[in-house]
């Protein structure tokens, strides 16, 4: 019996030996195969972490924006958002795969006021709007939905009359319409 497992262990030795032999042939052979991909891969950034992009935009562009998520909002849930809640509901409409949350929110920034107070916002919302369907509003062309404002602070909504900036943003004091056209708050006021 002595013999036996003498001899069992050579053989053992020389089945590990093939068996680890055997294994490093395959991975020198996956790596002849897929390395060429792999370092092509990596030379074109196929495998470096997605750059997110900087907002940079105007007011003009901003407020378009924040009426195409109102819009989608509307239409995922059959009206405009309730006005004390506005922005909560409009921001994530407003982010793209290529931004982040921190620059989504800069399209709800009145960008005259990025430098001056990096915390203030600077739109409200149209108190007249909360939770109808724009349909039902009256003068749509007429109407402003978002709009420079003097209160800077997030979900701001009132009354565009009261609101609207005194002295002017350096631009110019804006708004959205209900019906999507921006144009200066001055002239749909009087």
């Amino acid at each position: 019996m002595g013999n036996l497992e003498e001899e069992k262990s050579p053989r053992g030795r020389r089945m590990m030996f093939g068996c680890l032999g055997v294994l490093v042939g395959v991975i020198a052979a996956v790596w002849i195969w897929v390395g060429p991909l792999f370092l092509t891969a990596k030379k074109k950034g196929f495998l470096d972490p997605e750059i997110k992009r900087n907002y940079e935009g105007d007011s003009l562009t901003n407020l378009k924006d924040i009426h195409t998520a109102l819009m989608l909002y509307q239409e995922s849930e059959g009206q405009l958002p309730f006005a004390d809640s506005w922005m909560d509901a409009t921001w994530p409409r407003l982010q793209t795969g290529d931004m982040d949350e921190v620059q989504a929110k800069r399209k709800m920034k009145s960008p005259s006021l990025w430098e001056e107070n990096p915390q203030a916002y600077g739109y409200a919302y149209n108190e007249a709007a909360s939770g109808v369907y724009s349909d039902d509003i009256p003068e749509p062309d007429l109407t402003p939905l978002v709009f420079d404002s003097r209160d800077l602070t997030w979900n701001a909504f009132g009354n565009p009359a009261q609101l609207a900036p005194d002295p002017k943003r350096p631009e110019g004091n804006f708004a959205v319409t209900v019906s999507g056209n921006v144009v200066k708050l001055d002239s749909i006021l009087k």
